[in-house]
């Protein structure tokens, strides 16, 4: 039994769709009106974004850690009700709730879109390596006071 990506009921059989260019597997109900790619019938067919502890987007920004927090703060800042958000994001209510829930990661697309319409940062630019390779840089950088004598 599959779990739809959009609005999380248990499904059999399950469809791979294409939204905005992102592949879910969804409900016979959320792939209505819908590009279908094929229909789901095992788990090893299930897409890769099927979880959030494993997704992970291949050479880009990974997404931040508290991110069903930071959506949640930036749209009750803004006093915006969830149903207005997804209104605004031409998204769907159900799946906004289970992203600032983290129950499920936000495709690409759907990142961008909460990006630009809270005014937040969900990416995060370095990975680990990258932060602390800059950390140690900028305590060997030269400072101003070096070179005036």
């Amino acid at each position: 039994m599959h779990e739809c990506e959009l609005c999380g009921r248990k499904t059999e059989p399950a469809y791979l769709v294409s939204i905005d260019d992102v592949e879910l597997g969804v409900c016979s109900r959320c792939a209505k009106g819908r590009h279908v790619i094929s229909e789901i019938t095992d788990k090893k067919d299930t897409p890769k974004s099927a979880g959030p502890a494993t997704r992970q987007k291949p050479e880009e920004a990974e997404i931040v850690e508290d991110y069903g927090a930071k959506i949640r703060a930036a749209r009750e800042r803004m006093k915006l009700p969830l149903r207005v958000l997804a209104e605004m994001l031409n998204e769907k209510e159900t799946l906004l709730r289970r992203v600032e829930g983290q129950k499920t990661l936000p495709p690409d697309a759907l990142v961008k879109k909460l990006e630009h319409a809270l005014g937040i940062k969900l990416e995060e630019n370095e990975t680990p390596w990258q932060q602390s390779t800059n950390a140690a840089t900028k305590t060997e950088e030269a400072t101003l006071g070096e070179f005036v004598s």
